[in-house]
């Protein structure tokens, strides 16, 4: 293990449609608080049923160029290629066609919707009832994990229930423990790493997030990594200290990054 500061894992620029953030201010932040390397995992969601903009893409081309001509100004860190890949059971084989003749260091994979849910809108658990619309979002996140093989890390697995908990304060994941078991199983089995999410983890009281820091390393869990979802400069490694010690005290000695989707280690016990 080497002796750095961790950087975030699950940043978006430019490149995503749901942000404005230049990548020169990142880059030169996450210099100032001396990461060794940084990367943007950009929104990769095509074919939405509920996107009014069309296919969330990438330039990749532009992407490439704009990283390389980074690289050479700054360097004194490493600028590695991500990518947010949302998943759906209609193209989850052709997706990554789009990225498969670039050499990207990190896919984290997303459930954001499925054919006729958008586990982002409230509209939704409404329509469908609260505890069904639940089912059927961590099946869908075990359905993504199952089928899909291609990636490092499982992001967010409380994004729709983050919906559901600020349309009912009173609903607890704990409800849904034998899918969050389910959902480690396969993760564990495919040694695939568990984010933990600030953004989304946030919302909640600690104990939630504790919960699951728990159930996971009960279940024998022990890859995680820890990213902000950061989609402007200001919340560039939101909140780490804390869900570091959060993490470290549930008995976690390490976290995972990934280079050349590669798997190393940021330790917790220096």
């Amino acid at each position: 293990m080497e002796n750095f500061n961790l950087h975030d894992q699950h940043v978006h620029s430019h490149y995503s449609k749901d942000s404005e953030q230049p990548l020169i201010p990142y880059i030169e932040n996450a210099i100032a608080k001396k990461c060794r390397y940084f990367i943007t995992t950009d929104h990769l969601d095509l074919d939405s049923p509920f996107s009014l903009e069309g296919d969330w893409d990438i330039d990749f081309e532009q992407y490439i160029r704009e990283i390389t001509d980074l690289q050479r100004q700054y360097p004194q860190i490493k600028i590695l290629k991500g990518i947010e890949l949302g998943y759906r059971n209609c193209n989850y084989q052709t997706i990554a066609k789009r990225f498969e003749n670039i050499a990207m260091d990190l896919i984290n994979l997303s459930v954001h919707y499925n054919d006729f849910i958008d586990y982002y809108q409230p509209y939704y658990f409404e329509k469908y009832g609260l505890d069904k619309t639940l089912k059927i979002y961590f099946d869908n996140i075990l359905e993504a994990i199952t089928n899909y093989n291609d990636f490092q890390v499982l992001s967010h697995i409380d994004y729709g229930f983050k919906t559901a908990y600020l349309y009912d304060k009173t609903t607890k994941i704990e409800n849904y423990q034998e899918q969050l078991q389910k959902i480690f199983e396969v993760l564990i089995h495919k040694n695939k790493a568990l984010e933990i999410n600030t953004k989304v983890q946030s919302i909640f009281p600690i104990e939630h997030t504790d919960y699951l820091l728990k159930l996971y390393f009960q279940m024998g869990g022990r890859k995680l990594t820890l990213s902000s979802d950061a989609h402007q400069l200001k919340f560039y490694q939101n909140l780490f200290d804390k869900y570091q010690l959060l993490i470290k005290n549930n008995g976690f000695h390490y976290l995972c990054y990934f280079i050349q989707q590669k798997e190393y280690h940021y330790s917790l016990d220096d």
